[in-house]
């Protein structure tokens, strides 16, 4: 049975979507974990009482969806139809089901989504003494660093929240006491962590840092036994991912009538 899901239940659907799928749903769970109300309305489907597949309605207009496994396409197809939104984003593994059905008809590709099994156990050789890991402080500094690299980002209410509730975590690196190289971690569970906002000064480029903190950070993580995922659409980055162990899982795919 698909169902409209009231606001104040949205937080059942964020804690399953961090048990189950971190990875693909990324900014699904950025959207209800901030304080800001971004969702105009979430239709969930539900099975003996336990929620299996959601769509969500931002206000910007734009549709995301997660899965735990099977679905009622055709229901979430009708609703999709009623209504005037014409875009989503989503993972592929589930989402080019609509696409597949003809609900939406093109596709523009998006970042890769990859994995670094806890198993694959990787060793940090760099230098220790120039990493270290960044706290509540740095971030004035991390985000005029951000804006320098990315359009879009967490914003600092965002990070600094993620910091005092043990929600991630983030290393640096620094020359003359100035961050120029970052990567952080965010919705950390028992078994699993995102590695997000990898990111290097332009100048300070191609000398191997971002690899370095990604690669010190992915440990940190692996040692507390998690799985660890990231997304990049940068195809060298990938490169120096896949050496690193991590592999493509999936792709976050646009979807538009």
């Amino acid at each position: 049975m698909i169902k409209e899901v009231k606001s104040e239940d949205f937080n059942v659907i964020k804690h399953i979507i961090e048990k189950t799928d971190i990875a693909r749903n990324y900014f699904i769970l950025l959207g209800l974990s901030g304080n800001k109300a971004v969702y105009d309305k979430v239709f969930g489907e539900y099975e003996d009482g336990e929620l299996k597949a959601a769509l969500f309605i931002r206000k910007s207009g734009l549709l995301q969806f997660f899965t735990l496994d099977e679905f009622d396409l055709d229901g979430f197809i009708e609703i999709i139809n009623s209504m005037k939104n014409n875009r989503m984003i989503g993972p592929k593994l589930y989402c080019d089901k609509f696409f597949n059905s003809g609900t939406f008809s093109i596709v523009l590709e998006g970042a890769y989504i990859a994995k670094l099994d806890k198993s694959c156990k990787l060793d940090y050789n760099g230098e220790l003494n120039i990493i270290r890991s960044i706290n509540t402080e740095d971030l004035d500094e991390i985000v005029d660093l951000y804006k320098n690299v990315f359009d879009s980002f967490s914003p600092k209410n965002v990070m600094e929240q993620k910091l005092l509730t043990n929600r991630g975590i983030g290393v640096c690196i620094e020359i003359n006491k100035k961050i120029i190289s970052i990567a952080q971690s965010d919705f950390e569970t028992d078994g699993s962590a995102l590695i997000v906002g990898v990111a290097t000064e332009k100048k300070y480029r191609k000398q191997g840092l971002a690899t370095l903190c990604t690669k010190y950070l992915s440990c940190l993580l692996q040692n507390e036994g998690k799985d660890v995922y990231l997304q990049y659409d940068n195809l060298q980055a990938g490169k120096i991912y896949e050496r690193l162990g991590y592999k493509v899982i999936d792709r976050v795919i646009h979807y538009s009538k």
